[in-house]
């Protein structure tokens, strides 16, 4: 190459790095005009610009210049390993040339600063009428244009990562503030789920939460692509399965090789505090197959920390709050927490003028279980009557340990007969409790129970009201035998006028 020539090609870089660099926008706006000036400087009827896929296995054609225009067009190269063109991308060749069936050129485009290298793919140069190579001149020139466009398109790309990191690490720290302030643990936990599907572009986010025994990994939420949420609640890992996975890498073992598979489209993040794990993060492109960003994981896993104490300390607020709200021996409501939602169903009856009855529910011989067998037998019974009542209402239903061996049931949109109903299928429930006693004459402790009901508006308009006429319906059973269930209306009052005072 002559010394004249030399110069040319010098001055042509120059005034082509000043141009490339004047106001652009992005990425795409840099390939485009990079190429309509390497299409002045290079005589050629085809021009394309090819990068490679996340997975970098194949180069993909982002934009073509074909006689001054513009044009997206859809081609991919597969590359296979120790291939011309996968020598040429990976900076093992400077450029590959064919004369058949027409003149083509690639030149790689890669960037390199002092030792670091970064293979980012491919000009294509083709002359479609001729099958005379490209002078030596030419390849050079575009090899060194190619590299000006490598190094101008990597600074790009890093600057927009940056900016898209900077957002990213915003909105994860708005994110862990807004859960800090939600009321609810899971009402947190689908925010922070949902923005991070959202701002890191993923299919699918999935959270595991350790319990407190630090015994099984138990599904808690997923929300995908679209932002809807799931409950996991039905999928548990023990922490000591050999073979899951989930269970492996709490315990910081290598990853299978099912795991390396995927790595590129599904990460998991564990989350500790204190050095304790408490749960696993784990984020998926399954779907799409398109390849987590490296600089991705790395931010949600340094993010890692903030939602693990987050996720932390509102499991802990929801369970000082739950102590607060429940009794510790029969896992039902306590009194004050019931007398809160029997005003608010009380107010919403008023409006709907939809029934609702309230079950007044004692142990019969509570006294004497404790005397005969000890207080140990009888918080077990306790324990055992709530599970029953747990299992045996509905969702709508509200119980709550009333004081001592009684308990009160709230039965929304419920009428005297129905709740009688109800309260018939709990008491068999109850008569089939068995608590074994070696010292007891049958070996075991068998239960009943009365209970009194009373339904609003016949047999009372306040909490005060009906929960007497529970009480006093309780009694009656009491007096006529116990083990059974009784209506005030039915019982006592006759539903002829059972809300009158005489009644009360």
């Amino acid at each position: 190459m002559s010394q004249k020539t030399s110069s040319r090609i010098r001055e042509s870089l120059y005034d082509f790095h000043k141009e490339l660099n004047h106001d652009i926008a992005g990425e795409d706006e840099m390939l485009a005009r990079g190429l309509r000036l390497i299409g002045e400087r290079v005589k050629a009827d085809r021009i394309g610009v090819f990068l490679l896929t996340p997975r970098r296995r194949e180069l993909s054609l982002q934009v073509t210049l074909h006689s001054g225009l513009l044009l997206e067009m859809v081609e991919e190269i597969h590359l296979t390993e120790e291939s011309g063109l996968w020598k040429l991308v990976h900076g093992r060749k400077k450029l590959q040339s064919y004369s058949s069936p027409h003149a083509l050129l690639y030149v790689p485009l890669r960037w390199t600063s002092g030792g670091d290298e970064a293979a980012l793919g491919a000009l294509r140069f083709e002359r479609v009428g001729s099958r005379k190579p490209f002078s030596a001149a030419e390849r050079e020139f575009a090899r060194l244009l190619s590299a000006e466009l490598a190094q101008n398109l990597y600074r790009a790309r890093v600057g927009q990562a940056r900016q898209r990191q900077l957002k990213r690490l915003e909105a994860l720290t708005d994110l862990a503030a807004v859960f800090a302030s939600s009321l609810r643990v899971e009402d947190g936990l689908k925010l922070i789920l949902q923005g991070i599907v959202h701002h890191f572009d993923l299919d699918r986010a999935r959270l595991y939460l350790v319990d407190r025994e630090q015994k099984n990994l138990r599904g808690e939420l997923s929300v995908d692509v679209r932002g809807t949420a799931r409950a996991l609640r039905e999928e548990m890992v023990p922490l000591g399965d050999e073979n899951h996975r989930f269970a492996r890498i709490l315990r910081g073992e290598a990853p299978d090789a099912m795991m390396k598979h995927y790595e590129e489209r599904v990460v998991h993040v564990p989350l500790a505090v204190q050095g304790q794990k408490i749960g696993l993060l784990v984020v998926d492109n399954l779907i799409s197959q398109e390849a987590i960003q490296g600089e991705d994981i790395g931010l949600l896993r340094s993010f890692a920390g903030q939602i693990a104490l987050a996720v932390d300390n509102g499991r802990l607020f929801e369970e000082v709050q739950a102590l607060s709200l429940y009794d510790s021996l029969t896992g039902l409501p306590v009194r004050r927490y019931f007398n809160q939602r029997f005003q608010e169903e009380l107010y919403r009856v008023e409006r709907s003028r939809e029934p609702l009855s309230v079950a007044m529910i004692d142990i019969d011989f509570f006294k004497g279980i404790n005397d005969s067998f000890g207080h140990q037998i009888g918080d077990e019974a306790l324990k055992l009557l709530g599970v029953v009542i747990n299992n045996r209402l509905r969702k709508i239903d509200f119980p709550a340990r009333f004081g001592g061996d009684e308990v009160l049931i709230l039965l929304p949109q419920t009428n005297a007969e129905d709740a009688a109903m109800i309260m018939d299928r709990l008491l068999n429930d109850i008569r089939e409790i068995r608590i074994p006693v070696p010292f007891a004459r049958e070996g075991e402790v068998r239960m009943s129970a009365s209970i009194g009901i009373a339904s609003y508006p016949e047999d009372g308009r306040t909490a005060k009201e009906l929960i007497a006429r529970a009480d006093e319906a309780l009694y009656w059973v009491k007096s006529k035998g116990r083990d059974a269930v009784a209506a005030y209306g039915a019982a006592i009052g006759g539903r002829s006028g059972p809300g009158r005072k005489e009644a009360s």
